[in-house]
């Protein structure tokens, strides 16, 4: 009775896990695609384009970087929520554990090529090594779990 109750709870603390990936993914969607159009429309701190980047990257203004970062960003932390609602959220680490290896890669690379770090540099490496720390802890879970299956 007691090893059913404590299966149940692990069962109930791996969806808690999953939810909680769901929603870190849903706000990084957010925050990209807010982030994304407003270098398409040029606002804010977008409104001009370091002209020193010129010779660095292949782009001439923020819209094509505006358009990446939805696309890549946006719809790639969406797809990897959708993955959170998935059936007992099955792998739905994989997908938020890639994006949030492709976000700190993408970094690295605008170090490299910019040979610049911005405040908002260290912000967003932390965002993706929070992305990417959620993604292990509910992969563990998966593996607790089926462990415990097999177990039985």
């Amino acid at each position: 009775m007691t090893s059913n109750k404590w299966v149940g709870g692990m069962f109930m603390k791996q969806k808690n896990r999953i939810i909680l990936l769901l929603i870190y993914d849903l706000i990084i969607a957010l925050s990209a695609i807010r982030k994304g159009i407003r270098m398409i429309r040029a606002e804010g701190i977008f409104m001009e384009y370091p002209k020193e980047w010129l010779t660095k990257v292949p782009f001439q203004s923020w819209f094509v970087p505006g358009v990446i970062g939805i696309l890549i960003f946006g719809v790639g932390n969406i797809i990897a929520a959708a993955f959170c609602l998935r059936k007992e959220g099955k792998q739905s680490w994989i997908i938020s554990g890639l994006m949030g290896g492709i976000f700190f890669i993408s970094l690295v690379a605008q170090i490299i090529i910019l040979d610049e770090v911005y405040l908002a540099t260290a912000q967003f490496f932390i965002i993706s090594i929070i992305q990417l720390c959620l993604s292990g802890y509910v992969f563990l879970g998966d593996r607790k779990r089926k462990s415990i299956k097999l177990d039985k």
